[in-house]
């Protein structure tokens, strides 16, 4: 698994754990973000990066560093397997596409945000 991979999958760890710590305005910054997201993983790392740098967002910050780190400890990079964090295989069927980067945070922000449909779907 690349780092950017990591860095992406980390994000998502971050939305997933720490989205009552994220203020309804940077969760309307975050959907924007995700209508604007380019299909590279780097790039895509570079703006989840940039994003998380101001210090009103330090927390969410250093949550996303330690999920990198348990990430990279978890899965060292080893392309010759196609096994996941702890062994685990792909839940994507064979000869199937697997979601991708912009795809997987663009979820996890519209799965998140108070703002979005699907949340609010959910709660009632």
């Amino acid at each position: 698994m690349s780092v950017y991979k990591n860095s992406v999958l980390a994000f998502i760890q971050v939305l997933d754990s720490q989205s009552k710590l994220i203020p309804t305005q940077d969760w309307n910054e975050l959907q924007q973000l995700s209508n604007q997201l380019p299909e590279d993983n780097e790039e895509i790392s570079e703006i989840i990066e940039n994003w998380l740098q101001p210090e009103s967002r330090s927390q969410l910050l250093e949550a996303y560093k330690q999920y990198l780190k348990s990430l990279a400890v978890a899965s060292p990079i080893d392309g010759d397997r196609n096994i996941g964090i702890a062994n685990s295989k792909s839940q994507t069927p064979v000869n199937q596409p697997s979601e991708s980067s912009k795809e997987l945070v663009d979820n996890a922000i519209k799965n998140n945000s108070p703002l979005s449909e699907n949340t609010k779907a959910d709660k009632k």
